[in-house]
């Protein structure tokens, strides 16, 4: 073999390992956008009586976890009164 061609083979192998590699698998971070929040809410009815506390998982924010707790009391929550802390 010539040389130039040996020259080209470690360029060639270092071009080609970083496809081959084997990366650690990512841990979610604990702020990450992926990550659920635990969140209290409280909220009225249309006929202004007060509901129970709730407590709702959601991934994206407040308004997710409005949206949770006006599903878990079955729509009959005025969506503009809920309160959603987190935990």
């Amino acid at each position: 073999m010539s040389s130039r061609l040996w020259l080209g083979v470690p360029v060639a192998v270092m071009a080609v390992a970083p496809v081959f590699a084997v990366a650690a698998p990512a841990q979610a971070s604990p702020h990450g956008p992926g990550v659920a929040y635990e969140y209290s809410c409280t909220g009225q009815d249309y006929a202004g009586a007060t509901l129970p506390t709730v407590t709702v998982s959601a991934r994206q924010g407040v308004r997710a976890a409005k949206g949770q707790a006006q599903t878990s009391w079955r729509g009959v929550a005025k969506f503009s009164t809920i309160e959603c802390t987190p935990l």
